[in-house]
This record gives structure tokens, C-alpha cells and sequence, in this order.
């Protein structure tokens, strides 16, 4: 069955920090095609304390070197503006990259198999953020850690 197109039903589990365990929560998503040049995953997830959020991410066409480009806003994580973002396309779907407050980072992946489609977004702290972090902070280190984790499937209706 293809996802395209079809209510998606499934869960997100989300974390703030590295070492918070990761709480799902039920998620929807809907992933469309733009004409033959773009996609579009609109999302729902749920935040402890925050409630309902939206998401999207409209994912351009690889060119030729396989190369994307791809805009991303999260009611939660990514406001007012949009993040503009840049990858490669894969087999399955899409690796994303993008950046904020000069040195911090998004990855974003998204992946489509059958009928199910998945999205895992890590937050990237920078080396320089370690060193700014209070003596009584968790500890961390620099680099990807998984921030939300999304599975959804299509059901026939």
C-alpha cells in the first residue's frame, strides 16, 4: 500500500534533552506530492506540557547529484521562522541538514517503506556548548542526539 496521499496514523516520541527517556505519544501525518517537484509531510504530535503541535517539511526533487533542499517549521522547535535545510535524497526518502544560532543543528530523516513512513530529527550540539553548560548539567556530549522519533503507518479506509 502507498502512503502518499493517506491519513497516517502512528506515534512520536519526543525528548528535550539527551538524557530524558524518549515519551511517544500519539502522531499524525499526512505525506503529499507537490507536482513533480516537491513533497510535503504535514505532522501532528503531542508535547507533555505544551499539547498539540504541527509540523511540516516540503522536500524539493533531487537534481542530479541527488542533492535536496527542503524548508522545515515545528510549532514547538522551529519558530516563527522557517529552517531552510539541505541533504541528499536516498532510497527509501530523505537526510536532512540544517543549523541555527550559528553552531547548533538539525538532522532530519525521513524514510518511507510500504505503507509506513518514518522521521527521526536529532538536535546537533556544538562542541562550544559544552563548554558554556552549568557544572551541575547532565552530562552530554557534542554531536546528534535523537530529539523525536516518528513512526506512522496508512490504514485503508
Amino acid at each position: 500500500m502507498d502512503p502518499i496521499g493517506r491519513a497516517l496514523t502512528g506515534t512520536c516520541a519526543f525528548r528535550l534533552m539527551p538524557s530524558d527517556d524518549l515519551a511517544p505519544a500519539p502522531s499524525t501525518a499526512v505525506l503529499s506530492q507537490l507536482a513533480s517537484q516537491a513533497w510535503n509531510l504535514a505532522y501532528t504530535w503531542e508535547h507533555a506540557s505544551g499539547g498539540e503541535q504541527r509540523g511540516g517539511l516540503v522536500i524539493g526533487s533531487p537534481g542530479e547529484d541527488g542533492q535536496v533542499e527542503a524548508a522545515w517549521f515545528d510549532s514547538w522547535h522551529q519558530q516563527p521562522a522557517i529552517m531552510r535545510l539541505t541533504g541528499n535524497s536516498t532510497e527509501s526518502g530523505a537526510s536532512l541538514l540544517g543549523t541555527y544560532a550559528e553552531e547548533w543543528g538539525w538532522t532530519i530523516t525521513l524514510e518511507a517503506d510500504g505503507d509506513t513512513v518514518r522521521m527521526t530529527m536529532c538536535n546537533v550540539i556544538p562542541d562550544s556548548a559544552l563548554a558554556q553548560a552549568p557544572p551541575d548539567a547532565p552530562p552530554m556530549s557534542a554531536g546528534p542526539y535523537d530529539v523525536m522519533v516518528a513512526e506512522w503507518t496508512s490504514r485503508a479506509g
